[in-house]
C-alpha cells in the first residue's frame, strides 16, 4: 500500500526460516523427539517472540501442517520474481500515485464542487478495500491457487479504471476507482506478496525484495505517466490506458506465475493463534501506520502548490519520495537478514515519525519539503519490506497467506482514519497561519505510537 501513495500496501521482503527446515527434514520414525504436527513456529525457531508462551498461547494457525520439499533457489523461481514485480508494479503503482489525481480533481475537473477530504475518499476506498480484504484474497488463493484468483483481480481492476474514465460525478469515481480497483488489487496483489517465498530459502531476502521495488519503482513511473499525459490527453485517457496496460501485462504475468508448494486446502483455522501478545502489537502498529502512511502522499502535490511550488516540482518532489521508498525497500532487504525485521522496523518508524514531526511541520520551501520527501519515503519503503519477513521468522512460512492478509486489514482499517480526516483538519485549519499543522500532526502522531508499539515488541523478544 503507498495509495500508496498507500498504502499498499500488499504491501513486503527477507523470509529467514533456516532452522524450521531441519526440523522439518527428520522424520518421526527417525528421532524420539516431540512429533512434528505437535510443534508450533515457536518451538523450532530460537529467535521466536514469546517462546517461553510457545504453544500454550500461540498455536498453530492450522492444524494440519503441509509437507516441507526444500525450495529449488533459483531456476523458475525468477520467472515468477520478475512476473511478481510486474504485479506489484500494475497492482499498487497506481495507488501510490493518486496524489496526482486527488489534486486534479480537486482544482480542475470538480473545481469548486468537492473538497480535498471528499476526493480523498477515492484513494482512501482503493487503499482500504485492498488491504482490508487482505485475509480474504489469503484464503480464496489457498482454494483456489494463485492464478485464478489474481486473474479474477486484474479484470475487476482493468475495469475499475476503464469505468473510471466515463465518471462524471466524485460518487462514480468513488466507486469504480476506489472500491472496484481497491477489490481487484486486492485479489491480484497478495500472490506477488507469497508466492517469491515457496521458491527460494537461501536467496529468499533478494527474491522477495525484487517483487517489492516494484511497488517504488510503480510509484515513481506512474506518478509521472499521470502527470505528463493528463495534460495532454485528459484524465479519461489516462484511465483508460491504464486499464489496457493493466489487463494485457499482468495477464501475462499471472499465466507465468506457478506455485511451488501449494498450500494445502484441508486447514482449519485455531484462532488460538490471534493470542500471541506480539502479534497483536504488531497488528497495532500496522493499524496506526495505515492512518499516517498515505497522507503525504495524497497531500504533497497540494502542500507544494500552497506554498509556491510549481506543479511540475510539487509532482517531482512525489517521485523522489517513491524513489526514495525504492532505496529504503532496498536498504531493508539487504539489512533485514543481518539485524532481523524489528530493528530494521525500529529504524523505519524512526525515520518517518521524525521526518514528519521535526522537517514537515518547520519547512515552506522546494528544498525542505524535498528533504521530508526523501526522508519519510526511505523509512516508508522500509516498513512494508517487513511483513512477510516478520511472520515467516516468527510464525512459521506456512502461515504467510492468512497472517499477512491480517496485517493487511489491519493497514487497510487505518487507511479509513488517515487521508479522510486529513482533509477535515485541513479545511478547518485554513485561517491559521500555518494551515498544514494540523494534518502534520495527525500524520505524525499515529507514527509515533506505532513507534512505541514495535519497541514493545523488541523488548518482549530480548526477554524471551
Amino acid at each position: 500500500m503507498s495509495n500508496v501513495d498507500s498504502i499498499s500496501q500488499c504491501r513486503s521482503s527477507a523470509l529467514s526460516v533456516h532452522e524450521a527446515r531441519f526440523d522439518h527434514s527428520i522424520s518421526e520414525s527417525e528421532t524420539d523427539a516431540t512429533p512434528l504436527e505437535s510443534l508450533t513456529p515457536l518451538d523450532y525457531d530460537s529467535g521466536s517472540l514469546n517462546a517461553s508462551e510457545n504453544s500454550d498461547q500461540v498455536g498453530s494457525l492450522t492444524e494440519e501442517k503441509p509437507s516441507y520439499c526444500p525450495p529449488p533457489d533459483g531456476g523458475y523461481g525468477w520467472v515468477v520474481v520478475v512476473c511478481c514485480f510486474l504485479l506489484e508494479f500494475f497492482a499498487e503503482g497506481p495507488t501510490s500515485a493518486f496524489g496526482v489525481f486527488q489534486d486534479y480533481y480537486v482544482n480542475d475537473k470538480f473545481k469548486g464542487r468537492v473538497s480535498n477530504s471528499t476526493i480523498s475518499l477515492i484513494g482512501v476506498f482503493n487503499s482500504s478495500s485492498m488491504s482490508i480484504l487482505g485475509v480474504v484474497s489469503g484464503k480464496l488463493c489457498e482454494r483456489y491457487g494463485y492464478r485464478v484468483v489474481p486473474l479474477c483481480g486484474v479484470f475487476i481492476l482493468s475495469m475499475g479504471y476503464l469505468l473510471a474514465s466515463f465518471a462524471t460525478e466524485p460518487w462514480h469515481l468513488l466507486l469504480t476507482q476506489g472500491i472496484l480497483c481497491g477489490v481487484g488489487a486486492a485479489l491480484t496483489f497478495l500472490p506477488a506478496a507469497v508466492v517469491p517465498s515457496q521458491w527460494f530459502e537461501r536467496h529468499r531476502g533478494l527474491a522477495t525484495g525484487t517483487v517489492n521495488l516494484g511497488i517504488g519503482v510503480g510509484g515513481i513511473v506512474w506518478t509521472q505517466f499521470n502527470h505528463l499525459l493528463i495534460k495532454k490527453i485528459s484524465v479519461a485517457w489516462v484511465l483508460r490506458l491504464t486499464s489496457i496496460i493493466v489487463l494485457a501485462l499482468c495477464s501475462v504475468s499471472l499465466l507465468l506465475i506457478k506455485a511451488f508448494q501449494p498450500t494445502s486446502t484441508q486447514q482449519t483455522t485455531n484462532w488460538r493463534s490471534l493470542r500471541n501478545r506480539n502479534l497483536l502489537t504488531f497488528m497495532a502498529a500496522s493499524f496506526f501506520t495505515g492512518v499516517s502512511s498515505l497522507i503525504p502522499f495524497f497531500y504533497l502535490p497540494g502542500y507544494a502548490k500552497d506554498i509556491g511550488i510549481s506543479a511540475n516540482n510539487g509532482a517531482l518532489i512525489t517521485s523522489i519520495a517513491n524513489a526514495a521508498s525504492l532505496v529504503g525497500r532496498l536498504l531493508a532487504t539487504v539489512f533485514s537478514d543481518y539485524f532481523g525485521p524489528v530493528v530494521i522496523l525500529l529504524y523505519a518508524y524512526t525515520l518517518t515519525s521524525s521526518g514528519i514531526l521535526a522537517i514537515w511541520t518547520s519547512t515552506h520551501n522546494f528544498s525542505g519539503t524535498m528533504a521530508f520527501g526523501i526522508i519519510y519515503g526511505l523509512g516508508y519503503g522500509a516498513i512494508f519490506t517487513q511483513t512477510s519477513a516478520f511472520v515467516a521468522k516468527y510464525f512459521g512460512v506456512d502461515k504467510l497467506p492468512v497472517f499477512v492478509g491480517l496485517y493487511y486489514t489491519f493497514s487497510g482499517l487505518g487507511f479509513l482514519f488517515g487521508p479522510p480526516i486529513a482533509g477535515i483538519l485541513l479545511e478547518k485549519t485554513q485561517s491559521w497561519g500555518s494551515p498544514y499543522i494540523g494534518l502534520e500532526l495527525y500524520c505524525g502522531l499515529p507514527m509515533v505510537i506505532a513507534l512505541v508499539a514495535i519497541v514493545a515488541v523488541k523488548m518482549n523478544t530480548r526477554q524471551a
